[in-house]
C-alpha cells in the first residue's frame, strides 16, 4: 500500500485545483477497523474520488478481472492494492477475498452496480452487502458526482452516508439477509446522490 499512499499524497494537490472536490460526511467512515465503502460508479475518476474523500485511510478496491490480464495495467492495479472481482481457477472468490481483508481491518471499496453506467443506472449487485454481513463490518453509503464531467473539469461531489444497519439480518439465511442489506444500501446511495 506504499505506492497507493504515495499516489494519493502526490494526488490530493492537483484533484483539488483541478476538480475542486466538496465532501460531506466524512463523520460515517470508520477512522480503524474493516468497513465496505459503497458508492454509485460513474467513470473511471470514481475511485480516484473515494480515495481522495477517504484520505487519510487507505482504501483496497474490487477491480474487474480484465484490469488485470492487462500486461501494464494488471501490475498497476495490484500495487496500488486492488484485487479481482472473480478469482478464476482459484479457491477464493472476490467476496471471499474482500471478507478477509475487511475482518483484517481494511476499509475495502465495491461499486454495487458493478460497472460505469454509462447512461443508465444499472441493478446494484449484492456483493458489497455480503461482504459487509460476512466480516461483520460496516457497510457505508456513498454517493459521487461530477466524476463523469472531467473533460469539462467539472466539480467532484463526493458525500458518505451513516453504515447501513445490518444487526436484524444476523439470523437471515446469507442470499436473504444479502439482498435486503443491497436494497437499504441502494435506498441510501440513492437519497445521497439526490442530494448532490
Amino acid at each position: 500500500m506504499f505506492f497507493y499512499r504515495f499516489l494519493v499524497l502526490l494526488g490530493r494537490p492537483l484533484a483539488r485545483l483541478v476538480f475542486r472536490p466538496r465532501v460531506t460526511g466524512t463523520e460515517n467512515l470508520p477512522r480503524t477497523g474493516g468497513c465496505v465503502i459503497s458508492p454509485n460508479h460513474l467513470s473511471g475518476f470514481d475511485v480516484l474520488a473515494i480515495a481522495f474523500a477517504a484520505a487519510p485511510r487507505p482504501l483496497r478496491g474490487m477491480a474487474k478481472n480484465e484490469l488485470f490480464r492487462r500486461p501494464l495495467l494488471g501490475p498497476f492495479v495490484r500495487s496500488v492494492g486492488a484485487f479481482s472481482a472473480r478469482r478464476e481457477g482459484r479457491l477464493r472468490s472476490g467476496i471471499d477475498e474482500a471478507s478477509a481483508l475487511a475482518a483484517a481491518g481494511d476499509a475495502v471499496l465495491i461499486f454495487p452496480e458493478g460497472a460505469r453506467r454509462r447512461g443508465r443506472v444499472r441493478r446494484p449487485r449484492a456483493g458489497a452487502a455480503r461482504t459487509a454481513l460476512s466480516a461483520g463490518v460496516p457497510l457505508v453509503p456513498a454517493a459521487i458526482r461530477g466524476t463523469d464531467g472531467w473533460r469539462r473539469l467539472r466539480r467532484w461531489q463526493i458525500a458518505f452516508g451513516a453504515p447501513i444497519p445490518l444487526d436484524d439480518l444476523a439470523d437471515h439465511e446469507i442470499h436473504a439477509a444479502a439482498r435486503e442489506a443491497t436494497r437499504r444500501l441502494w435506498d441510501q446511495v440513492t437519497r445521497l446522490e439526490t442530494g448532490l
